[in-house]
């Protein structure tokens, strides 16, 4: 038994302070404290935790058994009030009105006792009854949340949504708190069908009181069904300010990039420290070589991973000025070169490796044959068939240039200037060999 004291012990702390010899102060329906003294017994605490360790294990007819034991032998009501709950669980319902009775006549917590008296009603289909036993919880304290929401949901139940939201509204007005404003937004959305309402209502305690994680993630997801990019891309830029959450900053940074708004992308990956990969992919697409070089080398020296050491032999080259300083392309030949042997071997590097050695004069039997191990892991790809043609034709092999630099214009078109000019440069030593 003792291995499931610690998960029962603030629940066993709180009955066992209600077990006590000692008179126990409660309040009765008007507020007022009411004294009432109960018996105590000897085995008291430990009937407690048989009752709280068949109730955790589920088994509900045995801790219904031991609370209403305990209730029979000390007439403390909240031992009652655990036996009634029990026997909601076990569908016992005309049990639980039954005991739900011998504590009204107590006057004990009668708030508590009609929102128990609703879900029985519930449970039964009786809808009527459920919403009179929440009115009279309602009526008791219209300021405590757990009675709007029951009588708010007998409202919906009924299908009256609009007394529903009505309910929210009244809480709402004085507490001017997240919770009731998320529901009173769920109804209006979802069964009032009002979206602009919804939106105005939101955004506007957003701006006054502020947008907390639920009523922004609330906006953000209708937001998303309209497929609204830029309200959701501000709506996570927000939620990254709130919470300080990455997941937010990623999400705004992935809309931004998607809509070419690279700046702002940049802007948030950064501030945030979110996904360095996708930062580094941004950097890229915008062309900011120079700091996406910077952000390669961090990677490498922070994860020893080798594709990091090619994505700085590549971005060594793209933040050049002069392509065509001997030292730089050795040093882009290094930086490859070790990344394969440190165990890279995707094809985009091979190919790109590859070209440069072919476009340079470099080595063209080293570049033909990295181009040609890229084209064993993607024999179609239009990119890696160009460096190969281009290579032929660097070796003036132009009849087999131009036969494979066919099927990349066939594939891409014109419209890429690399592409139109290896095939201008190819069709015409074809020709002028012809």
């Amino acid at each position: 038994m003792s291995r499931y004291l610690s998960s029962l012990a603030l629940l066993l702390f709180f009955l066992m302070g209600c077990s006590q010899k000692n008179m126990t102060p409660l309040y009765n329906s008007q507020g007022n404290h009411k004294k009432t003294e109960y018996k105590s017994f000897e085995f008291e605490n430990d009937y407690i935790l048989f009752a709280l360790y068949y109730k955790e294990h589920k088994e509900y007819a045995k801790a219904y058994t031991v609370f209403k034991d305990l209730y029979d032998k000390t007439s403390n009501p909240e031992y009652l009030i655990e036996a009634i709950k029990l026997l909601i669980a076990m569908k016992k319902y005309d049990k639980a009105v039954e005991n739900l009775h011998i504590l009204a006549k107590k006057d004990f917590r009668k708030n508590e006792l009609y929102r128990l008296l609703t879900i029985v009603n519930i449970r039964l289909g009786k809808k009527n009854d459920a919403l009179k036993s929440a009115k009279s919880a309602y009526m008791l304290d219209p300021e405590n949340i757990r009675n709007v929401d029951m009588l708010a949901s007998v409202y919906i139940l009924k299908g009256e949504s609009r007394k529903a939201y009505d309910i929210y509204k009244r809480f709402y007005e004085k507490h001017h708190d997240d919770e009731s404003l998320v529901k009173m937004a769920s109804i209006l959305f979802h069964k009032l069908k009002d979206r602009d309402k919804t939106v105005n209502l939101l955004e506007s305690h957003s701006k006054i009181i502020g947008c907390s994680e639920k009523i922004c993630l609330f906006l953000a997801e209708i937001y998303r069904q309209e497929n609204d990019l830029d309200n959701l891309a501000s709506i996570y830029s927000r939620l990254y300010e709130v919470t300080g959450k990455s997941e937010y900053a990623q999400k705004a940074a992935e809309i931004y990039a998607y809509e070419k708004r690279y700046k702002k992308a940049i802007e948030i990956l950064e501030t945030s420290n979110a996904d360095k990969r996708f930062l580094l992919a941004v950097l890229k697409q915008s062309k900011k070589y120079k700091k996406a070089l910077k952000l390669a080398k961090t990677l490498y020296k922070e994860t020893l991973d080798p594709i990091w050491l090619a994505e700085s032999g590549v971005l060594l080259y793209e933040a050049a000025k002069d392509k065509s300083d001997p030292e730089l392309l050795k040093r882009v030949d290094d930086t490859l070169s070790l990344a394969f042997k440190k165990g890279v071997d995707e094809a985009i590097y091979l190919n790109y490796l590859g070209y440069l050695l072919i476009d340079h004069d470099i080595d063209l039997q080293r570049g033909m044959g990295l181009v040609q191990k890229a084209l064993k892991a993607a024999p179609n790809s239009p990119f890696y068939l160009d460096s190969l043609a281009w290579g032929y034709f660097k070796l003036g092999k132009c009849r087999k240039a131009r036969s494979i630099m066919k099927k990349v214009v066939d594939k891409m078109g014109l419209e890429d200037k690399e592409i139109k000019l290896h095939w201008k440069k190819i069709d015409q030593c074809r020709s002028e060999k012809k």
